[in-house]
């Protein structure tokens, strides 16, 4: 079976749900038709002229990155005499679709963010600064006693009752329901016009607003009441948890000119941009990948050693030595094109669950702008 484009798009919203994205960010589909079958997925950081020509020159129907192509760019017109104009006209020219997962692929679990922390050898990692909270509610349904189990499970298979690390959790207790059947109805104990009483368990449990519409939906398949009653509430405490940057701590302290001799290697890079003592013993890390040197007071608030990112300017290394926090400036490239393989082997985890034939390949162009002598 082939996939689509609006199908690659469904994969890579459960990698990276865009509703995690920053208000001023652009991710999605820049340029592609969602009906287009698509056989071959490349992968890369960015949308530029070289990772267009590689797609076209391997037959890569779709280009999935981390970078939007219209980030920070109002399009008025699109014409062939700009670059932005031109990466356009080709991808429509060879038919291919261009996708993008920005700020909501670093703040997603297993996104950038907490590659680069993984690379780093950190460990008892922590979301650095909160962008996003589920919202949650509390569904109450009763049920006739010997019918709770099967509704329990029902409804913790549609997505409610987690909380944590346990599933299933539901609080449940015994009381006595009363109804009386009108005319045209079918009821499940008693007969229309009578009083009924019914021993009924009052079943509740936490859903995510989310999930809510599906978790309904199968508590009434599988309630055996024609009517069931139930009462949805809202509550105050969160559920699950996202964040930008990440923060962790290394299994023992170094000097961080050591640490960042480990990182500048394997990162591949030929040399790397530090700020403060090379000699400061460092144990606890805050990091975030890209341009993320706002986020360097969190990371001292939780009291990093280190700090790394990309894009560090001359007033922002000050700061950083006038709080007494390490920085390593990692590039902004080197911090983020680490997800390229992980992206590749998500969407190619995708197809394999979907029985899509798809192959979903790397790009092998190399968008770091930098160099040194």
């Amino acid at each position: 079976m082939l996939a689509k484009v609006k199908d690659i798009i469904a994969a890579m919203e459960e990698i990276a749900p865009e509703r995690l994205a920053e208000s001023w960010d652009k991710p999605g589909l820049a340029v592609g038709d969602p009906e287009r079958e698509v056989r071959k997925v490349l992968v890369a950081l960015d949308v530029i002229e070289p990772v267009i020509e590689e797609a076209k020159r391997i037959g890569a129907d779709m280009i999935v990155t981390h970078h939007p192509m219209l980030l920070f760019r109002k399009v008025e017109s699109i014409t062939a005499d700009t670059a932005l104009g031109r990466r356009i006209f080709a991808l429509i020219e060879n038919g291919i679709a261009a996708f993008s997962s920005h700020t909501n692929l670093d703040v997603a679990q297993g996104g950038t963010n907490d590659v680069l922390a993984e690379l780093a050898g950190l460990k008892d990692i922590e979301i650095l600064e909160e962008t996003w909270a589920e919202d949650l509610k509390k569904i109450v349904v009763y049920v006739p006693v010997g019918y709770e189990d099967a509704l329990r499970d029902a409804m913790c298979a549609a997505g409610a009752g987690h909380i944590g690390a346990y599933s299933h959790c539901t609080f449940g207790a015994r009381g006595m329901g009363t109804f009386l059947p009108l005319d045209g109805t079918k009821p499940f104990l008693g007969g229309q016009g009578k009083l009924e009483k019914a021993e009924e368990i009052r079943l509740e449990t936490i859903v995510p607003a989310g999930k809510l519409g599906a978790v309904v939906q199968a508590m009434l398949a599988a309630h055996p009441y024609e009517e069931p009653a139930y009462d949805v509430y809202a509550v105050e405490r969160k559920g699950r948890r996202e964040g930008i940057g990440r923060i962790g701590s290394l299994p023992e302290a170094m000097p961080f000119v050591e640490f960042a001799e480990q990182l500048r290697k394997r990162l591949g890079l030929d040399r790397i941009r530090l700020v403060g003592d090379g000699q400061k013993m460092v144990r606890r890390v805050g990091l975030c990948t890209g341009s993320g040197v706002e986020f360097l007071t969190a990371a001292a608030k939780q009291g990093a050693d280190a700090y790394l990112t990309g894009d560090i300017k001359y007033h922002e290394a000050q700061k950083a030595v006038s709080m007494d926090i390490c920085v390593a400036d990692v590039t902004h490239y080197a911090s983020e094109v680490l997800i390229v393989p992980v992206l590749r082997e998500k969407i190619a985890a995708a197809a394999g669950k979907n029985g899509w034939e798809l192959e979903v390949v790397c790009s092998e162009v190399d968008g770091q702008t930098f160099w040194t002598i």
